[in-house]
């Protein structure tokens, strides 16, 4: 709350009873009701003698206790067995990588120099000598040395002359030895003339190294790296093959990565129920909403995580989506939306094809992640029992219904929605789902404002005479025949003739259904 906010942190730990180590570390965190899981927690809050609303950071506290106790502290033994390291979003990796305090090639080369026989050491760095003394020994050297010398005596005095000389490297082997540095193309160039992401990219890889040597060395168990904005200056490429390979649940490495991130392509390679997405509510702060317990089957998370791949995830940063079944929609909704005075990019909107019309798992994330939605479908009439469209509906209300928490629908509702088809789409609509009463195609060949366009287009093909008898006829104002019009537009291909039509004019008027839908979502976006 805005009087007392607080952030809190809560880790448990599982099946460490097998490790010693671990079991001497976490035992006395262990938990009253369940010994098994050991829980260590952080909580930062307002302190306890401010009244009223904290008003800087010096109104805030910390606490870290184990055991769900405050009264626990934990061991500091404990607290260095588990890293939290952060790369910041601004971060600097080639002065990182430069500097030999903060380079996490430190302790690398320091563990790799201890292995380095002490007489190998000694007989390198007689040959570095060796080679520094012949190149200073040149005339123009020698010369250009005594006059820095002379100068630099001139200007301390000789009670604070340095010694002054030139030369390649230290000649000291244990200096040498740190003075390796990560080097480019294969040894040509250093990391300075690295491009920002090269540099970023080994400086993960090296940190990442780094952990797994304190782990090895039994320095860590476990390692938080905490990423901010990890696309900064990569490739998008590049961004899909580091951190595909890094958020693979299946590699088993000691480690828990945590990214904060504006990238689609980082967030279309994540598992979908590691995603948390933050969403800022008027007068409410920043929500979290986490797709940890995303109610569906396995085939649908995989549905999903498809489709979130090739589109790049664009769908979890929408501020609305808009929901269609195929090319057709995703073409011409743009357009539509236009005339009516609503660029979607400006307004954050998304149009999502999914590719047919099991719309349920789409529709259940985007419950999960708050995103105000609507639906846009056919209402397939069939030539007996009930429109699929309206079975269709039915079972998207459920959904919705469940991924709300609301009770689904009775039996008798469905009986009578399935009846009294009004009543249906009223309910329909009123939940964001919006169809017409035949087909996208048919619906808008007979639209007053946009059927002309769609003949000029199919005119413009190159049918036979049968068919162009047949469009002349419905331009002359002949009922148009729904069967023969879709057989024309299957022939041309759903997403080439939407296509088209689109590009005719920005002035489409939309159908009835499809302009419900999108003055539903800009009420609710």
């Amino acid at each position: 709350t805005a009087v007392d906010p607080r952030v809190e942190v809560h880790l448990d730990f599982a099946d460490f009873d097998s490790d010693v180590k671990l079991t001497a570390l976490l035992t006395d965190y262990r938990l009253a009701a369940d010994h098994t899981v050991a829980r260590l927690s952080y909580v930062f809050r307002k302190k306890a003698e401010i009244e009223g609303p904290p008003q800087s950071e010096a109104d805030f506290d910390f606490k870290v206790y184990g055991r769900d106790d405050e009264s626990v502290n934990i061991d500091s033994r404990l607290r260095r067995r588990i890293c939290l390291a952060l790369l910041p979003a601004l971060r600097d990796a080639e002065t990182e990588l430069a500097v030999w305090r903060t380079s996490p090639l430190r302790l690398l080369l320091d563990d790799a120099i201890g292995q380095v026989p002490k007489a190998e050491m000694e007989s390198v760095g007689a040959e570095v000598s060796i080679a520094t003394a012949k190149i200073t020994a040149m005339a123009p050297i020698q010369a250009l040395e005594r006059a820095l010398k002379d100068r630099m005596a001139n200007l301390a005095g000789p009670a604070q002359d340095v010694q002054t000389k030139l030369g390649l490297a230290p000649t000291d082997p244990l200096r040498l030895f740190r003075s390796i540095r990560l080097l480019i193309d294969d040894g040509k160039r250093g990391i300075a003339d690295a491009s920002l992401g090269s540099a970023n990219l080994a400086l993960l890889t090296l940190k990442l190294e780094e952990f797994e040597w304190l782990r090895r060395k039994n320095e860590q168990n476990f390692t938080l790296v905490c990423i901010e904005e990890p696309e900064a200056h990569l490739h998008p490429h590049l961004q899909r093959t580091v951190f595909r390979k890094l958020l693979d649940d299946s590699v088993g490495q000691p480690l828990s990565l945590f990214l904060t991130t504006h990238s689609p392509t980082i967030a279309s390679v994540a598992s979908l129920k590691s995603v948390v997405v933050l969403k800022q509510h008027e007068n409410e702060g920043t929500k979290g909403y986490s797709l940890a317990h995303l109610n569906l089957s396995a085939r649908e998370v995989e549905d999903l995580e498809r489709y979130l791949d090739v589109s790049r995830a664009d769908l979890l940063f929408a501020r609305a989506v808009v929901f269609v079944e195929g090319d057709a929609e995703e073409a011409l909704i743009p357009v539509f939306a236009k005339t009516l005075g609503y660029d979607l990019d400006a307004l954050g909107i998304t149009v999502c094809n999914v590719g047919g019309t099991h719309f349920a798992p789409y529709v259940r994330l985007a419950c999960a992640l708050s995103i105000p939605f609507c639906v846009i479908t056919d209402w397939d009439p069939g030539e007996s029992g009930a429109p699929l469209g309206a079975t269709r509906s039915i079972n998207l209300l459920d959904a919705i219904r469940t991924a709300k928490g609301i009770p689904v629908l009775t039996p008798a509702e469905k009986t009578a929605y399935g009846t009294d088809h009004h009543e249906l789409r009223r309910a329909s609509a009123a939940g964001g789902i919006f169809s017409n009463t035949t087909t996208l195609e048919v619906a808008i060949a007979t639209a007053p404002g946009i059927g002309p366009r769609l003949l000029d287009v199919l005119e413009a093909e190159n049918f036979g005479a049968t068919r162009r008898r047949r469009i002349a006829s419905w331009k002359a104002g002949t009922a148009i025949d729904g069967e023969q019009l879709l057989a024309m537009v299957a022939t041309i291909g759903k997403g080439r003739l939407a296509a088209r039509l689109a590009a005719q004019s920005v002035a489409l008027e939309p159908p009835q259904y499809i302009r419900d839908a999108i003055e539903f979502l800009n009420g609710h976006e």
